[in-house]
């Protein structure tokens, strides 16, 4: 019996050594890696330091384009919208602006109807899983919003195997190999491209009341100094209960509605996401609308 137990607690420290050395190893070639994903491109501009930061879901992510504000205002311009990304996402990458030290002059954040959704991005989670451990900020995202929090922050090796399908050998691989993907172009903007026949958008008939996570965002804002500015990037037309960025705009402060700012159907690749061309438009738009008329230097 004794021969049994020692047996398998031998098997048991050898699968935990195991683990804990392709914990150790995914990890490293994750914080090392030439970025791969959008969060890793993030992390790599640690103490640099930009005019205009854009943070929110991919309606920033595919909406707003870095490169025609600089060419058109000389502002250096970062795009931090991730897909799927909710106000829990909107503030995790804020407060990181600080930890990583990436500076922007001002930061614009756009908002509409996440302002009511719960939860965060899975999308934006998976990038994110690897450096769960690199600061306060990451790990406290992952306590408030993931079931495996204690799998991920204290068994080593199950944040990887519990995502296989993302963070696989493969990808480990493809890491080691610095193989490229397109996370580092365009400083942020993804663009989409073509247009559905069926744009059909509604948006939510009324406002929540209280949303803790957007307070904590002002109470952030306020309490660093930070010039923020919060706007709603464009709806197809065809949208319904559109008032319903009125009663946004009557809650959020600094505060520019672009909800209706394109109007033809063809620069939308869907009902909420202008295509490559939309994109180019609405840039235009809110240079000469926001950037030019507040002279973001000074």
């Amino acid at each position: 019996m004794k021969k049994f137990i020692v047996t398998i607690l031998s098997y048991l420290m050898a699968t935990f050594l195991i683990m804990f050395a392709l914990d150790f190893g995914y990890t490293k070639v994750y914080e090392n890696a030439k970025p791969r994903t959008k969060f890793q491109y993030f992390r790599s501009l640690k103490n640099k330091q930009f005019d205009c930061v854009f943070l929110g879901s991919s309606r920033v992510e595919n909406g707003i384009i870095p490169t025609i504000i600089k060419e058109k205002t000389g502002l250096e311009t970062l795009n931090m919208g991730f897909q799927a990304s909710k106000l829990n996402d909107i503030y995790t990458i804020l407060q990181l602006l600080k930890e990583y030290n990436i500076q922007g002059k001002r930061i614009f954040i756009q908002i509409d109807y996440i302002y009511n959704l719960k939860g965060n991005s899975k999308i934006l989670q998976y990038q994110m899983i690897p450096f769960i451990n690199e600061n306060e900020v990451l790990n406290k995202h992952f306590k408030n919003n993931s079931e495996d929090y204690f799998g991920y922050n204290y068994v080593p090796f199950y944040r990887y195997s519990r995502n296989d399908l993302k963070l696989n050998f493969r990808e480990i691989l493809l890491s080691i190999a610095k193989k490229k993907t397109n996370a580092m172009e365009g400083n942020g903007y993804a663009p989409k491209y073509g247009t559905s026949k069926n744009h059909r958008l509604t948006l939510p008939t009324e406002l929540e009341k209280e949303n803790v996570v957007f307070d904590s965002i002002i109470k952030y804002i306020e309490k660093n100094k930070i010039n923020a500015t919060f706007y709603c990037a464009p709806f197809c037309y065809h949208g319904k209960n559109m008032e319903f960025i009125a009663k946004l705009k009557n809650k959020v402060p600094n505060f520019y509605d672009f909800s209706r700012a394109v109007s033809d159907e063809k620069l939308f690749q869907n009902s909420n996401h202008l295509n490559h061309d939309g994109a180019i438009y609405f840039t235009n738009i809110f240079i000469d609308q926001v950037l030019l008329k507040n002279n973001i230097e000074e």
